[in-house]
């Protein structure tokens, strides 16, 4: 971890302005939202929950690991990736309120509700990786309602437009995340600090924690395929076929970074991504492949 570059005065001012937000935050909840109290919502809380806790391990193991191979942000990145998943689904759980919910009274807040939320954050997190140590607290907590506004008014939309579920929807989000990430770090002020120019070089222990990154992601990525499917066949043919998909996708990227390798050995950085890449590729239809040869392919 090292120092950061902003004065004095304004290190302390971007924690208070979060911190500001947070509670403005709290004030919609208290008068805009209250719990789901139904029956049917209660009989599946063990399962919905625990594809809920499935998503959260990844967000803030996964995705928080995965990035702190770089030299001199595995701890911001780690951190900052948390503070972005707490406050991305907070303001994602009331967006999706507002447009779906709100006119005929206040946000009901559901378990189904909390993993949309989930995954809208994700998709910050996700971009994130494009601008990292480029950015402060402030520009961070901006992105972050950004893009989880756009991305909630963008699901809308091709589900009024296309009458698209919300698994379609949100099966893109890789897409517009890695677009939008792109988009902010272009926006940016070219040149960096002098200083900088090592920030992205990686180190071996922290590739390490990246590397336990990837594995939690791997190893979770089924739920975040089934998460938002309401059948429970579509949602078994969903973890079955992304199992497959990412069992593949090991299989190839080891075999493929050795053989690539001069020396045969297997590169990290390589591996980091490339065993995730099956997941992804069945996301949109995991749950339509009625074959397990299909998503090995």
């Amino acid at each position: 971890m090292v120092s950061s570059k902003y004065p004095r005065s304004v290190r302390r001012c971007l924690p208070l302005w979060a911190l500001t937000l947070e509670a403005a935050l709290i004030l919609l909840f208290y008068f805009f939202t209250h719990y789901d109290a139904s029956l049917e919502d209660q009989k599946g809380l063990v399962a919905s929950y625990q594809v809920g806790q499935d998503l959260t391990v990844m967000a803030a193991i996964g995705l928080g690991f995965l990035t702190s191979s770089f030299r001199r942000h595995s701890w911001s990145s780690v951190a900052f990736n948390l503070f972005m998943l707490a406050l991305g689904v907070q303001w994602a759980i009331l967006l999706d309120g507002f447009l779906s919910q709100f006119p005929s009274g206040k946000v009901v807040i559901t378990l189904f509700s909390i993993r949309l939320a989930t995954m809208s954050a994700l998709s910050v997190l996700i971009s994130v990786d494009a601008v990292l140590g480029k950015v402060n607290l402030a520009q961070l907590v901006v992105m972050v309602l950004v893009e989880v506004t756009a991305l909630g008014n963008l699901r809308m939309v091709i589900s009024n437009i296309f009458n698209t579920d919300y698994h379609m929807n949100m099966m893109h989000i890789y897409v517009f995340a890695a677009y939008f990430g792109l988009s902010v770090a272009w926006c940016l002020p070219k040149p960096l600090p002098e200083g900088t120019e090592d920030k992205d070089q990686t180190a071996t222990i922290p590739s390490l924690s990246a590397m336990l990154g990837a594995l939690f992601l791997w190893m979770f990525w089924p739920s975040f395929n089934s998460a938002l499917l309401r059948s429970p066949i579509e949602r078994k043919n969903a973890v079955f076929n992304t199992y497959y998909a990412v069992a593949v996708s090991v299989v190839t990227a080891i075999s493929g970074s050795s053989l690539a390798h001069p020396q045969g050995k297997i590169s990290k950085t390589y591996v980091h991504s490339a065993v995730l890449a099956g997941g992804v590729a069945v996301g949109t239809s995991c749950h339509l492949i009625p074959s397990p040869w299909l998503a090995m392919v």
